[in-house]
C-alpha cells in the first residue's frame, strides 16, 4: 500500500534555463512521474507569485536584447527580482531536484543548490552526462548519494520514499508531520 509520505511537502525543480534549448521537458516529466505523490513543485518556468514573470523563450531572448544592447541597469533589475523569487521558493521548499550539465555553467542553479546544500535539505542532483563527469566541487559540497546519473533513477528514488519502502535521512529531511503541511 503507498503511504505517500511527500504528499504536500514541497520541491524545487532547479536547472539551467538560459543556456537550455528545452529547459521546460525534465521538469514537466518529473511532474507528471511523481503526480500521484501529492508533492508541490515550484518551476521557476511558473513561478506561483502573484507579480512574476515567468522566465520562457520570450522573456530570455528579452534579457538576451538588453544584455547585448548594454542595457545593464534593467537588466540587473529584472534579474534581482528573479534571484530573489527564486531563492525564496529554494527556502520555501522541503527539497530540491536539480538537474545540471558537467559542460555548461548554470549560475543561478549552482546558486539555488548550494543554498538549499547550507539548509541541509535533501539535494537530488542529476548531472547530464553522468556522476562520473561530475564536477569536482560538488563532490565536496554535497553527500556523494545525492548525485545521480539520470532523472529516472531520481524519480525511482522519491518513489521509494513516498511509499516508506526507503526510510528518509531525518538528518536532512525536515518534512512536518501530514496535520502541519
Amino acid at each position: 500500500m503507498t503511504q505517500h509520505l511527500l504528499n504536500r511537502t514541497k520541491c524545487y525543480l532547479a536547472g539551467n534555463i538560459e543556456n537550455s534549448h528545452a529547459p521546460d521537458y525534465w521538469r514537466d516529466v518529473v511532474k507528471n512521474e511523481l503526480k500521484e505523490t501529492g508533492i508541490t513543485f515550484f518551476d521557476p518556468l511558473k513561478k506561483p507569485f502573484m507579480d512574476s514573470v515567468n522566465e520562457d523563450k520570450e522573456h530570455i531572448a528579452k534579457l538576451v536584447k538588453m544584455r547585448t544592447g548594454g542595457e545593464f541597469g534593467e537588466l540587473a533589475k529584472i534579474m534581482r527580482k528573479i534571484r530573489v523569487e527564486d531563492l525564496s521558493l529554494v527556502d520555501r521548499s522541503d527539497f530540491l531536484i536539480a538537474s545540471i550539465s558537467a559542460k555548461t555553467a548554470s549560475w543561478g542553479t549552482a546558486e539555488e543548490v548550494f543554498w538549499a546544500n547550507r539548509m541541509k535539505k535533501p539535494i537530488f542532483l542529476v548531472v547530464e552526462e553522468g556522476r562520473r563527469a561530475c564536477p569536482f566541487w560538488i563532490f565536496g559540497t554535497l553527500p556523494e548519494d545525492q548525485i545521480y546519473d539520470n532523472m529516472k533513477d531520481v524519480i525511482a528514488e522519491i518513489k521509494k520514499l513516498d511509499s516508506g519502502e526507503k526510510t528518509m535521512d531525518l538528518s536532512r529531511w525536515k518534512v512536518f508531520r501530514q496535520e502541519y503541511r
